[in-house]
């Protein structure tokens, strides 16, 4: 297999930059559909990197908030010795919160856990931090806020997470617990929660180097932090719930954001379990539609699909699992007990694979990722390189347990190489895991569901990922790839089903 020489890869981003741009849309037409948003966010040999990383500075990782009032957290790990098996399949979200106060020490380690500093470069200078939670190129888009309301030692407010410092700052004081109620569809499933976690992204980070093509990477780091937040929750034995639904412009305000540069992406509630209770109906929240023709279309995309009140008959319905029926000849992998590594550890343990040696994984390890890589609302296919016992070939998670459909035998290591901008390690280690969505099926859910699969795609290689650690292996994000080559290899035809993710998994090099 042949590397992108230098002077190729420089070749390859200057005529990326210098693309002609999309052309214009009309005023009056509606936002951009999902599957012009992913097409204007393709990597193609003529785009959609920027210029900006070779003109400017990089932008910083955090916002400062100079003078502001700081809240020191506690260090320490608060929630014991659970592993990733147990708080993957944990309790299901909350059915209602109790309205019990929780520590400020539990609030601490999960936040730490959640997006917190796990690591330095040694030698950089200024100190290079590194995060639970992987981020494309190491620039750090994602920005978490809590809005607490109960928490012991902590006066009820808006706080920043200030990630090097381990603090928070107090962006606004009082209760604002209901406001983010009043933001979603089922204000009951906030009600007596301790509180609410934010997750924004500050889209320049990673404008600045990848063009419109960060706008997918800001969204599944989204998913990457918010994973490591519901598995510290299941580890603390505490209750949790994601709302993807929710007013965009109204949660933005209460953080004081803009929602264009940047914007709430995701929100999590936390707090104590109680049992289901009865509570007032849904709201009705229904997208936009439209934006402003003098945005970019990524930026027109996320403004014509932020939810407003409405008079829809009722919420979108909730994405139903896409996985194959598993056919006559189903294979099935060899299985073992779950490793018992603590969470805790994977999650501070995790790190981003420089390179893979060429040797086989178990059938084991494969089966306990693809347990935790299974996510509603998309399908996983497999490009399997060196699996114990499993041809190289193409393989789709199928419908129960570690069960797979053969696509396609044959070794598509190089293929996989070309595709993923002729990375090396796409071809040296065991096996991609490729995360599908099928964009086609938009429409009951709106055109906002391809946010919510990027989201759910990113929390699916997080399990990804932490499976890795678990299990004495290591993983890598590849998500720079070339998505016309990479459909061809998968056999993905038309617009419609696409990729949205794809992580490695095999031993580090």
């Amino acid at each position: 297999m042949g590397r992108l020489a230098r002077r190729d890869f420089l070749r390859l981003a200057a005529a990326s930059a210098f693309a002609p741009p999309a052309p214009a849309r009309a005023a009056d037409r509606p936002g951009p559909r999902a599957t012009d948003v992913h097409r204007a966010t393709r990597n193609t040999w003529y785009g959609p990197p920027a210029l900006g990383s070779l003109f400017t500075e990089r932008p910083p990782p955090a916002k400062p908030y100079p003078g502001a009032p700081r809240v020191p957290l506690p260090a320490g790990d608060a929630l014991g010795a659970t592993s990733l098996a147990e708080a993957a399949h944990g309790p299901a979200p909350a059915p209602a919160f109790s309205g019990a106060p929780i520590p400020l020490g539990v609030l601490a380690a999960l936040l730490k856990l959640t997006n917190g500093v796990t690591g330095v470069i040694p030698g950089s200078e200024p100190p290079e931090l590194r995060r639970a939670a992987p981020s494309a190129g190491a620039l750090y888009a994602g920005e978490l806020y809590v809005v607490a309301e109960r928490v012991d030692g902590l006066a009820p407010g808006v706080y920043s997470y200030a990630v090097a410092e381990h603090a928070l700052v107090s962006i606004r004081s009082g209760r604002s617990l209901e406001v983010v109620a009043r933001a979603v569809e089922a204000p009951e499933a906030v009600a007596g929660a301790a509180c609410a976690v934010l997750l924004s992204n500050v889209f320049h980070r990673y404008a600045w180097r990848y063009g419109a093509r960060g706008y997918r990477y800001a969204l599944v780091d989204s998913g990457h932090i918010g994973e490591n937040l519901r598995l510290a929750v299941a580890a603390a034995r505490l209750a949790h719930a994601m709302l993807p639904r929710f007013e965009d412009d109204a949660l933005n305000a209460l953080l004081g954001i803009d929602g264009q540069q940047e914007a709430v992406c995701a929100l999590h509630a936390v707090g104590a379990r109680a049992e289901a209770r009865g509570g007032a109906p849904s709201r009705a929240l229904v997208e936009k539609g439209s934006a402003p023709p003098a945005l970019a279309e990524v930026e027109r995309y996320h403004e014509a699909t932020k939810l407003v009140a409405g008079a829809a008959a009722g919420p979108a319905p909730a994405s139903a699992a896409l996985e194959v029926a598993a056919p006559a000849g189903t294979l099935r992998l060899a299985a073992a007990p779950p490793p018992a590594l603590p969470l805790t550890r994977a999650i501070q343990q995790r790190r981003s694979a420089r390179g893979f040696r060429e040797q086989p994984i178990p059938q084991q390890a494969l089966a306990f990722a693809l347990e935790l890589a299974r996510s509603p609302g998309l399908s996983v296919r497999l490009v399997v390189h060196r699996v114990a016992g499993l041809a190289p070939g193409l393989y789709d998670a199928a419908a129960g347990g570690g069960a797979l459909a053969e696509v396609r035998r044959g070794d598509f290591a190089e293929r996989l190489v070309r595709a993923c901008l002729f990375q090396e390690k796409a071809g040296s280690a065991a096996v991609a895991f490729t995360w599908l969505a099928d964009l086609g099926a938009s429409a009951p859910a709106g055109e906002r569901r391809y946010r919510d699969q990027l989201v759910a795609a990113g929390a699916a290689a997080q399990r990804v990922y932490l499976a890795a650690e678990s299990l004495g292996l290591a993983a890598r994000n590849l998500a720079a790839f070339f998505d016309d080559s990479l459909a061809d290899l998968l056999g993905l035809a038309g617009r419609e089903r696409v990729v949205v993710h794809l992580t490695l998994l095999g031993p580090e090099s």
